[in-house]
């Protein structure tokens, strides 16, 4: 039996201040990177980019989300 990790700090999973990288968004949604960069260049998950590393805040995953379930 596998388990998923939360990647996201200890302490600071409520936090919208929270910015996550690719690979702890790729694992925190159960994808592959390549997925997330994809999202992330259609504008469908809202990211910034410091140099050549996208961050994406905790309130745009949980937006994402939100849009994608249709909630």
């Amino acid at each position: 039996m596998s388990t998923i990790s939360n990647p996201v700090p200890a302490g600071k999973e409520d936090s919208i201040l929270t910015v996550l990288g690719v690979s702890e968004v790729a694992e925190y949604l159960g994808v592959g990177k390549n997925r997330v960069y994809e999202l992330l260049n259609d504008g469908s998950l809202k990211g910034f980019r410091m140099g050549a590393t996208w961050k994406i805040s905790r309130m745009s995953l949980e937006n994402y989300i939100l849009n994608a379930s249709e909630l």
